[in-house]
């Protein structure tokens, strides 16, 4: 493809995609009781889950510019031209280490185009703006016309969580504002991405597995119209049981153009605990 595209682990794209559209993946870091780890790099969500019940000290961070200047270097070789999209400026660094290092690879590189997108939401839903803008390029699309992609799939896609709890995202920062509500009636919230603003949304909550779920289902009613087409990825964190439940809830509901079942990467489980999810976009020519 005349255009490269990167993206980082947040994003859960499976490895089958990844190798299909021959995506470069950048890893974000974790550290579990004193140790550091690369998402999905060194820790996979197996792994992760045998690390779970002794989880004690625990943080996010965004990759270190090396991890960006060695993806550029190496794809600097097989193009001139190269589009980022990265999870939310809101919940990590990540798009903005993405830009200081192609300031300091661009002065050695200056023929190198690259372009960083921050996709204003995460998992699923940022891996569905990530798949259009690879199947653009593999279309022949040059660089521009790959990043206009990239911006017109951003206000479609949306991206709908429920947590056991807020206690993880509490303590990295990352919970929106109304979040010890949540913790202090013990229910589960429900939060995600859904108006485009980038920022974790508080959408509501629920009580129990099963009334949560079909909660999730509801909402979805609101930003997706009847009898079209929808595009559907789930994720799960400790139990693909649950996943596969609320695939089968919502599926069921709806007229389901493409439908995928995945883990959460660990950085994820890391951040919010157990929990379940789907992304979702209706395109254009479902009309």
């Amino acid at each position: 493809m005349a255009v490269a595209i990167v993206t980082d682990t947040v994003s859960c794209l499976e490895q089958e995609r990844v190798d299909e559209f021959d995506i470069s993946l950048i890893p974000v870091y974790l550290t579990i009781n004193g140790k550091e780890y690369r998402d999905r790099f060194d820790l996979s969500p197996d792994d992760f889950w045998k690390l779970y019940p002794d989880l004690q000290d625990y943080n996010t961070s965004a990759p270190p510019m090396a991890e960006f200047l060695q993806v550029f270097e190496r794809l600097s070789k097989k193009t001139s031209d190269i589009a980022c999209a990265f999870v939310s400026k809101s919940l990590s660094a990540t798009a903005e280490a993405a830009l200081q290092a192609r300031q300091i690879f661009q002065k050695d590189n200056p023929g190198v185009n690259i372009e960083i997108i921050d996709s204003r939401t995460a998992a699923g839903a940022q891996a569905f703006i990530v798949l259009e803008m690879a199947r653009a390029a593999r279309a022949g699309k040059n660089l521009s016309e790959v990043v206009a992609t990239a911006n017109e799939m951003i206000p479609k896609v949306k991206y709908i969580t429920a947590l056991e709890g807020l206690k993880r995202l509490i303590k990295i920062g990352r919970a929106p504002k109304t979040a010890y509500i949540g913790e202090l009636f013990q229910v589960k919230p429900i939060i995600g991405h859904v108006n485009n603003t980038g920022i974790v949304e508080n959408l509501g909550r629920g009580r129990g597995t099963e009334k949560t779920m079909l909660k999730i289902a509801e909402m979805m009613e609101s930003y997706v119209k009847r009898g079209r087409p929808v595009n559907l990825t789930f994720h799960y964190t400790n139990s693909i049981e649950e996943g596969e439940k609320l695939k089968d809830l919502i599926t069921s509901r709806f007229n389901v153009a493409e439908c995928n079942l995945t883990p959460y990467s660990p950085v994820i489980c890391l951040a919010i605990g157990p929990a379940t999810s789907v992304a979702f976009y209706q395109s254009d020519d479902a009309d």
